[in-house]
């Protein structure tokens, strides 16, 4: 009996220190730190990039990230002393950007699925010294829809800000607007409709498609609960 009690003793104390290794191991995952977030092949992209503006230049801690039907979320984490500015980049050139308060921000901005080139820029913000580094933007939902002109000859006419001084945004549908302020130069066929990232709160970009080709955008901004026609762009004869 003394033999049975004792082995079950040793048993139970054996079960014990199991536990305890387990429970010890369990503790000692990875700390949470800035280092980027890069998504395995099993994992999605995450649907906010998180950008570092520091004294040492920008970090991107997520190098991938989902596109959203209203654009590209951001939380810029400004640590330096006071506010920094961010510009998106593409190849040509081409981009947007904001300003960041110190701490962390959210911004969306209307970047299109690719490569992008992200950057802060610490004060004074004057455009120079921007530091860059890449992001790259997916879209598998297909949300946003290209804005390029596909002129035959490559021959295309813009237009910049149509609103006089002091104007404020009409209320409505830019799909419409585009329609009544384009009816005399439609052809039937030409699908009209939103283009770039369709629910985007600040901007929207209307495109008019014909024969499968875009061959004219209209952009417009949000103003005083409204939108304002920003600028115009569209294939020579159309």
């Amino acid at each position: 009996m003394e033999r049975e009690v004792a082995g079950a003793v040793r048993y139970l104390v054996a079960l014990l220190c199991l536990f305890a290794v387990a429970s010890l191991l369990d503790g000692c995952g990875p700390a949470a730190t800035d280092e980027p977030e890069a998504p395995s092949g099993r994992e999605e992209a995450p649907e906010t990039a998180r950008i570092v503006c520091g004294r040492d230049g920008t970090r991107v801690l997520t190098p991938v990230v989902k596109a959203r039907s209203d654009g590209v979320h951001l939380v810029i984490d400004n640590r330096l002393d006071a506010e920094a500015g961010y510009s998106f980049e593409d190849p040509a050139g081409g981009g947007e950007g904001g300003s960041a308060p110190r701490g962390g921000s959210k911004h969306v901005v209307g970047y299109p699925p690719g490569e992008a080139r992200v950057g802060c820029e610490k004060p004074p913000v004057d455009g120079v010294g921007t530091d860059y580094q890449t992001l790259r933007v997916v879209d598998p939902e297909g949300f946003y829809k290209p804005v390029e002109l596909q002129c035959q000859g490559g021959m295309a006419v813009g237009g910049g800000p149509q609103y006089a001084a002091g104007a404020e945004g009409k209320e409505g549908d830019p799909v419409e607007m585009v329609r009544r302020g384009l009816s005399n130069r439609l052809r039937e066929g030409d699908t009209v409709e939103l283009a770039g990232y369709p629910e985007s709160q600040e901007r929207r970009i209307v495109r008019v498609v014909r024969d499968g080709r875009v061959v004219a955008t209209v952009a417009f901004f949000r103003d005083s609960g409204g939108w304002l026609e920003d600028s115009t762009s569209s294939c020579a004869g159309f």
